[in-house]
């Protein structure tokens, strides 16, 4: 979704000894266990706590103050090498993957926590079956906190935003002409794992239409590899609207996204930042399910049609992609102005 090459990443080569998580894979999933590091933190303030993770999620949780470093993924067998050079007391394992399983283990790290998932229990020395996935992602660690006598922290997620990410989000606004007077609405069409959670960009071009009517200043926010996603918004929108995020890191989006009245996204890493950042988010769900990934932390409006097949997390849709589809612009103008008069 956002790009890597200047992220916050605090040391990747941290001490001996401490906590290992190994964390989410997704931007949007590491904001949502900002609360279990959180949790972890609390109760071991003395201990060193080490995430590994992809580079732009390691930015997220660097970026959260609860992690003491951070060891960004860099192929199996050199994460591998990674983990025993640092002599990890225990490992938490947030994904549910063998895989993460597999990693600790061949790492040599004594203690390994996790679900009893994907075939991976011999792997673990610490393990539980899996939770219902009947409440929002952001209690799924919860039963492994309180197996270990850890209290889950149950606040939402909260991101900081330093001096230079909040400093570069400024000089992007600037840059494309959207300091003026007018509150600001940002737009972020595109998502990760599919098209099927993407509302339509010709809709997000033809609200952006009506919310410059109404006073608004837009843009459009982006990942890299979603320029075509931006442009048919852009056409449909009749204005030369800015398009902007594909530069900046993770962090640095989170601080642009602070400085919008109001932000109109998918279920994707956006939506989270956002939210994770204090910024009220407009969000559309179709093949996902809300109850599990909404966003928090914020004011929020869902938007969501549910039919037969909700939720039916594929990545290609058999029918007409009503679930989307029946969402209409009106829907989303009638959001954003119940969400801005909530603050």
């Amino acid at each position: 979704m956002v790009s890597d090459s200047r992220l916050p990443i605090p040391d990747s080569r941290p001490a001996k000894g401490g906590r290992l998580v190994i964390a989410p894979n997704w931007i949007g999933d590491a904001v949502m266990a900002i609360p279990f590091f959180r949790a972890l933190k609390n109760a071991h303030p003395g201990d060193r706590i080490v995430a590994i993770a992809p580079r732009a999620p390691a930015a997220v949780l660097a970026a959260s103050g609860t992690v003491d470093a951070v060891i960004p993924r860099a192929g199996f067998l050199r994460d591998v090498a990674a983990i025993r050079r640092s002599d990890f007391d225990e490992a938490w394992l947030l994904p549910n993957s063998f895989r993460a399983a597999f990693l600790a283990f061949l790492a040599g790290v004594p203690e390994r926590i996790g679900y009893a998932t994907d075939r991976r229990g011999a792997l673990l020395t610490s393990l539980l079956p899996a939770p219902k996935r009947t409440n929002h992602q952001l209690r799924d660690y919860d039963a492994l906190l309180s197996a270990r006598g850890v209290a889950p922290d149950l606040e939402p997620p909260k991101l900081s935003l330093p001096e230079g990410p909040a400093r570069r989000a400024e000089e992007t606004l600037a840059g494309v002409g959207l300091q003026d007077q007018r509150p600001l609405a940002l737009l972020a069409p595109g998502a990760a794992f599919s098209w099927t959670k993407r509302w339509s960009p010709e809709r997000f071009g033809r609200l952006a239409a009506v919310l410059r009517e109404r006073g608004w200043s837009c843009g459009i926010v982006i990942g890299p590899g979603e320029e075509a996603i931006a442009g048919e918004a852009a056409r449909a929108s009749g204005f030369a609207i800015p398009i902007l995020g594909a530069n900046l890191d993770p962090i640095e989006l989170a601080a642009l996204l602070a400085r919008a009245k109001v932000v109109l996204a998918n279920d994707s890493g956006p939506m989270h930042l956002a939210a994770a950042a204090g910024t009220p988010v407009v969000a559309f769900f179709g093949p996902t399910d809300p109850g599990r990934t909404a966003p928090t932390g914020a004011p929020s409006r869902i938007l969501d049609r549910y039919v037969f097949c909700s939720p039916c997390f594929l990545k290609e849709c058999p029918y007409g992609h009503e679930c989307m589809r029946e969402i209409t612009v009106e829907d989303a103008l009638g959001a954003v102005e119940e969400v801005v008069s909530s603050q």
